[in-house]
């Protein structure tokens, strides 16, 4: 059925990617192949199943060879095809906490998607002391933090589980990786640190190597980058030890439940046209973000409104800009944005529905009218320059009144 607009009203201007992206028609054409050939159930052994099988376990590891995973040898690293990013995350950090052997400490920050922070509460809540990291002033950056609490910490602690977003969604800001080379993911072992990396909105536009990186897990989802939405992977450093959130025979038993085997080729096929033209892609997105932050930071000056971009001298994800106009209300601003055609979010759609403020925001110790003034605005590989020329021009109205 085809979605109807009020034909009074403007074609929206959609930017609000880091929720959700549309989907690639090079990837819904390999997803409506695989459903012509593997509709059968992948853990059948009739020769339908096999075929299944066959895809998926194709899809597995082309997905593993773009992220870096190494695929062979005694100590491969394993992808665990899940729900969705939220769940790859709750997976790496209660799984991880589930086969330590023993209690530790979970460290995690403000900046971390919802999905991470109730997995570290819910571990909390078993027995493992919490450790909340401050974000840097500037940046909203968690990673100096991390370090510092390393370095302090003892062997007789036990193990930490250390969750780390790498592209912000509510700020933007990038950690560098570089910082926390030292952080080495450890098998069983006294004091070990095991680094759970959420690679989530920054996968489309960074280049991932995950067995040279620190980290022991790695969560992302393709639906941010032209890929299906309903998939979603955690990628698990061989040696690492790691159970079960919901038992069963599929995915190597760390998930149960029948494989989506059309969605695996979909998330496979987006990862592979996302790396592609990844460099060239990130910067005709960086300088669209530029674009709009630029003109609708004049647009605020000529209203009187001293509007700042958060973290703007930070690294960045090149796709998310958080604007801030001092004097205005988030919530108010993004439903009259809505109202004149332009789809923008006041944090991240997990909790969107909330009218609590950005945690991130609150943790980086701004103040109270940038906090509440803040939205977010991202753009994606489908923006055009007449979308930032049309979203300024709705958007200008609006700061004027």
């Amino acid at each position: 059925m085809a979605l109807k607009f009020n034909m009074a009203a403007p074609v929206p201007v959609y930017l609000d990617h880091a929720a959700a992206t549309p989907l690639d028609p090079e990837v819904a054409a390999a997803i409506a192949e695989a459903q012509a050939v593997a509709h059968a159930n992948p853990s059948s052994q009739h020769a339908l199943g096999r075929a299944a099988r066959s895809l998926l376990e194709d899809a597995r590891d082309r997905i593993m060879a773009v992220l870096g995973g190494r695929g062979s040898g005694v100590d491969r690293d394993r992808l665990v095809l899940t729900s969705g990013a939220s769940e790859a995350n709750q997976l790496a950090i209660l799984g991880m906490a589930a086969g330590a052997g023993r209690t530790g400490e979970v460290w995690f920050s403000r900046r971390d998607h919802p999905s991470s922070v109730s997995a570290a509460l819910a571990a909390g809540r078993q027995g493992w002391r919490l450790r909340e990291l401050g974000l840097d002033e500037a940046s909203g950056t968690a990673a100096a933090a991390m370090v510092a609490a390393a370095g302090g910490a003892s062997q007789a602690d036990g193990p930490r589980i250390a969750v780390l977003t790498l592209g912000c969604g509510q700020t933007g800001s990038l950690e560098d990786m570089a910082l926390l080379a030292g952080l080495v993911s450890h098998r069983r072992g006294r004091g070990e640190i095991l680094l759970h990396v959420d690679a989530t909105q920054a996968a489309g536009f960074l280049p991932l190597e995950f067995h040279g990186s620190p980290a022991a897990t790695l969560a992302l989802a393709p639906h941010k980058w032209g890929g299906p939405r309903g998939i979603g992977g955690l990628l698990i450093r061989g040696g690492v030890a790691i159970e079960p959130l919901q038992a069963g025979t599929q995915e190597q038993g760390l998930r149960g439940g029948t494989e989506a085997v059309p969605l695996a080729v979909g998330f496979a096929r987006a990862v592979e046209l996302a790396a592609a033209d990844r460099d060239h892609t990130a910067r005709r997105v960086a300088a669209l973000r530029d674009r709009l932050e630029a003109r609708l930071l004049d647009a605020a000056r000529r209203a009187g409104i001293p509007a700042v971009v958060i973290a703007a001298a930070s690294l960045r994800c090149p796709h998310i800009s958080t604007l801030a106009f001092p004097g205005l209300d988030r919530q108010t601003l993004a439903m009259a944005a809505d109202l004149a055609g332009v789809c923008l979010a006041t944090g991240t759609a997990c909790a969107s529905g909330s009218s609590e403020p950005s945690p991130a925001l609150l943790a980086m110790g701004l103040p109270p009218e940038v906090v509440r003034g803040a939205v977010r605005l991202s753009v994606g590989r489908t923006t055009t320059d007449t979308d930032i020329d049309q979203a300024v021009e709705r958007l200008t109205p609006l700061l004027r009144r």
